[in-house]
């Protein structure tokens, strides 16, 4: 069971995660607003659940009126490339993926009822963007969307449409709930491997955030153990976190600003952390966790010394690596077993209190003489004085006890053994 003080210091440590997975989230997240990542992922899931590895068809899906509203610009297949760096961005060795100039304005997401009735459209129809006299303008049914799903060039593609088509019914509102069901499978992989990436450029930001800023997850640790003052300082900031979901996904600009607030949010509560110069240093600065914190010029930065730090760097990169969410969840579940901590132990010195009250009572009570009879029968008769007086009844004398005489026995018993005084 936590103890006050280890609860304390789960609290502080987690704020502390909390502060920089804001950090570098919003790093993140101005990072992808220049390079797209999100968009780069869509356009790849939209070409591999087509099996569209050109992107002709997967043009003619984004150029449909249905989801061309939902972005501005216009899809060029001939921009795709490969590389050595984008097939690692995106995962796949000699992936094809889109240019950083071509996917600027491509949409980074797209509903399931969009996608499924625009290809139901497009492959009844055709491409909107073709205008022919005998493209078909009739409502279609069930049997004509087979015909002409049965003409598609990519069996991969003709067999899921073909088997949405066998498991709707003759129902298109069935068939449209099939494949929404089908392109949301496939946008699970897609968050899927934008998650992988996010992890790793978490990491990478984390290390670097917390070499540039000196952020030691062991130090803090140790000093959240020791400073009872800190430490009560670092809970009372806690208390007050705001969730970072909605405030994290945002614009460019709004995630640099609660990169901001985190950091400032660091100094304001007094973290230990920073660099601070030194002439006793190898390099003229030291970390704080090296120097004495009374005198700044004691420092050592011996070679174990820097392994520590680093390690509690390291900590702090796998830390960043879980995400703002998952940190703001922790500490909310600390701060719930804290608040239904310290009312028990508050409970139990109230009782405490009340329990001494009555036992004074008590006492008092016990201390203070019973009224005689003659004074109840008194205070009896003054509420409710009789019509007609009564004699009083004379009280009984009771009964005398037997004198006690210490070292009499009853009659015919000697006790052998009795000392004589």
């Amino acid at each position: 069971m936590f103890n006050s003080e280890a609860l304390e210091v789960g609290i502080g440590m987690a704020f502390l995660f909390l502060l920089m997975s804001l950090i570098c989230t919003g790093v993140k997240e101005w990072i992808e607003g220049i390079f797209k990542w999100r968009a780069m992922d869509l356009e790849r899931a939209l070409r591999t659940l087509l099996d569209d590895e050109h992107g002709q068809l997967t043009a003619h899906l984004l150029s449909h009126p249905l989801i061309s509203s939902l972005y501005r610009g216009s899809y060029d297949p001939s921009k795709l490339t490969s590389s050595v760096v984008g097939g690692h961005l995106v995962g796949v060795a000699n992936a094809k993926h889109m240019a950083l100039r071509a996917r600027r304005n491509l949409p980074s997401y797209i509903p399931a009822g969009h996608f499924a009735k625009a290809l139901i459209d497009l492959v009844a129809r055709g491409p909107a963007n073709v205008d022919s006299e005998h493209a078909p303008h009739a409502p279609f049914d069930i049997a004509q969307l087979r015909e002409r799903a049965a003409a598609l060039n990519s069996p991969f593609l003709r067999r899921a449409v073909l088997s949405a088509i066998d498991h709707c019914n003759g129902d298109l509102q069935q068939l449209t709930v099939n494949l929404q069901s089908w392109f949301d499978g496939s946008m699970d992989r897609a968050s899927g491997w934008y998650k992988r990436r996010t992890q790793t450029v978490l990491f990478v930001l984390g290390i670097g955030a917390a070499a540039v800023l000196n952020v030691d997850a062991l130090y803090v640790m140790g000093r959240l153990t020791a400073d009872k003052a800190f430490r009560d300082a670092v809970v009372s900031a806690a208390a007050k976190a705001e969730a970072p979901a909605a405030s994290v996904a945002g614009s460019a600009p709004d995630a640099l600003a609660v990169a901001r607030k985190a950091r400032t949010e660091l100094e304001n509560i007094g973290m230990p952390m920073g660099w601070r110069k030194t002439d006793r240093a190898t390099f003229g600065i030291a970390g704080v966790q090296l120097c004495n914190v009374e005198d700044a010029r004691e420092c050592n930065d011996s070679g174990y010394s820097y392994l520590r730090m680093v390690l509690g760097w390291l900590v702090t990169a796998f830390a960043v690596m879980l995400g703002s969410p998952f940190w703001f969840d922790i500490l909310n579940k600390f701060m719930v077993i804290r608040s239904t901590v310290k009312p028990r132990e508050k409970s139990r010195e109230e009782g405490s209190e009340d329990r001494a009250d009555s036992a004074s009572k008590d006492a008092v009570a016990v201390l203070t003489p019973a009224p005689t009879a003659t004074a109840a029968l008194q205070a009896a008769q003054s509420v409710n004085p009789p019509t007609t007086p009564e004699p009083t009844p004379p009280l009984e004398s009771p009964t005398p006890l037997q004198a006690f005489v210490p070292h009499q026995w009853r009659d015919g018993f000697v006790n052998s053994k009795q000392v004589p005084l």
